[in-house]
């Protein structure tokens, strides 16, 4: 298999080329990895891959089979996606996938599905995902992309091979940057740097998304949780009305500790791109800021199942000034 444009991932590259080669494809592969990891990228090379008529070198990227899956107008690959907010795949979008999984192919060897799961969806859309790949058609391969293994059901895992996506090297992303988006070598290596090598931030940050409200919100709540109360609240107000941005700041505020546990380890990575209010925690425990992590990841899922969201925003934010997390949440009281 050839990837053109994926980087880094040696171990996941082989992987897929040896299956590839052997004719031993998995009918079922997880894709998972951060916002920006390539998991959307790896998964259109896998399947125009397995589309592809060059039988030397795939995807060639050249016959009508990969152009017309470049183009996303390929008869054999379908792309089921999870609607709302939080990008959760539906118990009907599964249904329609079912039902639609058994026809034969019309030009390819087989049907390829990319299945975005999104980072909440429901049980009963996974289980009745899990029906149809625990006994698969055999001519249908299923690639299911998610934030991490922990988000899918344990029989899902059981039944997928899994691959977990990293960022490539600082200097390699960095290239990449300069030769794919113009951008200065001295700006691309500061950018690399300041996301790890997640090229999917790098781009945003480049383009100028990494300005956006997000973004901004996120750093000033990371840096008002060690002052006083009303100074936490007023750096939280764009978010209260608009779950959008309230769900967005979450995934961001939860990078921004993460930066913070590594640079309390040692460590230079920075994915968060936000290193002034990775600074601004610099005197919290390695606990304390696990804590802090854990209620934001708590907050993002109970946002997901529809929790009241200016409930959840005074809650989340007595939560960061305290410093720790609430021993329950009490979902009943949280649901509109």
């Amino acid at each position: 298999m050839e990837f053109p444009g994926f980087l880094g991932n040696a171990p996941v590259k082989e992987a897929l080329s040896r299956a590839f080669s052997a004719g031993r494809f998995p009918h079922a592969l997880l894709f998972c990895g951060e916002k920006g990891s390539g998991r959307r990228t790896l998964a259109a090379l896998t399947a125009m891959a397995l589309v592809c008529r060059n039988k030397e070198r795939a995807p060639c990227g050249e016959c009508p089979s990969c152009i017309r899956a470049r183009a996303g107008s390929h008869p054999d690959i379908r792309t089921i996606e999870g609607s709302g907010a939080s990008g959760a795949l539906s118990v009907d979008a599964v249904r329609a996938m079912l039902e639609d999984a058994y026809r034969m192919p019309e030009e390819a060897r087989c049907s390829v599905y990319i299945v975005q799961l999104g980072g909440n969806t429901l049980e009963a859309a996974q289980n009745k995902l899990l029906k149809l790949i625990e006994e698969p058609p055999d001519s249908a391969v299923f690639i299911m992309i998610c934030p991490s293994p922990g988000a899918v059901l344990p029989t899902i895992r059981s039944r997928a091979q899994i691959f977990t996506l990293r960022p490539p090297g600082i200097q390699e992303a960095a290239d990449w940057l300069c030769k794919n988006k113009g951008a200065e070598p001295e700006a691309a290596l500061e950018l690399a740097g300041r996301f790890g090598g997640n090229l999917g931030r790098m781009q945003e940050a480049l383009e100028g998304a990494g300005a956006s409200q997000a973004f901004i919100t996120a750093a000033r709540v990371a840096s008002a949780i060690r002052g006083p109360g009303h100074g936490l609240l007023k750096a939280a107000a764009p978010m209260q009305g608009d779950r959008a941005l309230f769900r967005e700041t979450l995934e961001r505020l939860g990078l921004i500790f993460r930066d913070a546990c590594v640079r309390q380890a040692g460590g230079e990575s920075l994915l968060s791109g936000a290193p002034e209010a990775v600074e601004a925690l610099r005197s919290f425990s390695t606990g304390r800021l696990m804590a802090l992590s854990e209620l934001t990841s708590e907050a993002l899922r109970m946002l997901e199942r529809n929790a009241n969201a200016g409930l959840l925003l005074t809650f989340y934010c007595a939560g960061l000034q305290r410093r720790g997390i609430p021993h329950t949440l009490g979902e009943n009281k949280w649901q509109k």
